[in-house]
């Protein structure tokens, strides 16, 4: 399993005068990031155009702040896109971080708080549409060419566990999708499965009148990710069981 990117996102009631109040409060955030840049967008601006965007010191992450919801960006390499204990080690540093800052901002009260994990699972390379179909549609019609199929489950009566199986086709370098031909089978280096992940805490938002979420939340999400890609990810593709 190769973890391509994950994405944290963090939704709040609005914040007014956002570039002040961040300004009086930046420091929280030199541990870890670059100096911010505060992009030149007016405050009559829709709400959810991010005003200030932040890097990480390696560039690996980037925090991108709007008045209604922020989004920590993360991509992986030097071995941590193969282990997700490291990447959960990754994400609680950061988002302590963040939270410093946003729990300021927003008294530690959010609407509700997300994790996106984009994975391939490139333990499968070849006919990933093929498998996808015998094993959860049990249909063995090699005629399928593109196919993806998304669950959603629902843990301790608050959250989504959202899965999207899908075939991931791999082609060569420098390939222009621009050009007729480039995408042919001639090109194609290998047919794999990716999965996307999104869990959140959501359906406490959408179901409860007085939800509200807190930074304490993202501890319960990463654990259940961990669930997801250790034990459950392979039952539900191989079974369709989860």
């Amino acid at each position: 399993m190769l973890i391509k990117n994950t994405s944290i996102s963090i939704k709040y009631n609005k914040i007014d005068n956002l570039k002040r109040k961040f300004f009086h409060n930046e420091d929280l955030m030199r541990e870890f990031f670059n100096e911010a840049s505060v992009l030149p967008i007016p405050d009559d601006a829709p709400p959810e155009i991010p005003r200030i965007i932040i890097k990480s010191f390696n560039e690996h992450s980037q925090l991108n702040i709007s008045p209604i919801a922020s989004t920590l960006q993360i991509s992986y390499n030097d071995g941590f896109e193969r282990d997700w204990k490291s990447c959960k080690r990754y994400i609680r540093q950061k988002m302590g971080v963040v939270f410093s800052l946003l729990n300021v901002l927003t008294n530690n009260v959010y609407e509700y708080i997300g994790v996106v994990a984009e994975v391939l699972l490139d333990e499968h390379m070849n006919n990933g549409a093929q498998i996808l179909a015998q094993n959860l549609l049990k249909n063995s019609d090699l005629s399928v060419y593109d196919l993806n199929i998304k669950y959603t489950f629902i843990k301790n009566d608050n959250t989504f566990v959202n899965i999207m199986l899908q075939n991931a086709r791999l082609f060569q370098n420098n390939i222009n999708t621009d050009i007729a031909g480039d995408l042919s089978p001639a090109n194609q280096v290998s047919e794999s499965i990716s999965a996307i992940i999104d869990i959140n805490d959501r359906y406490g938002y959408n179901t409860c009148i007085d939800y509200k979420s807190d930074s304490s939340q993202l501890e319960h999400i990463l654990d259940e990710m961990a669930v997801v890609m250790n034990n459950k990810l392979k039952g539900l593709l191989e079974k369709g069981e989860y």
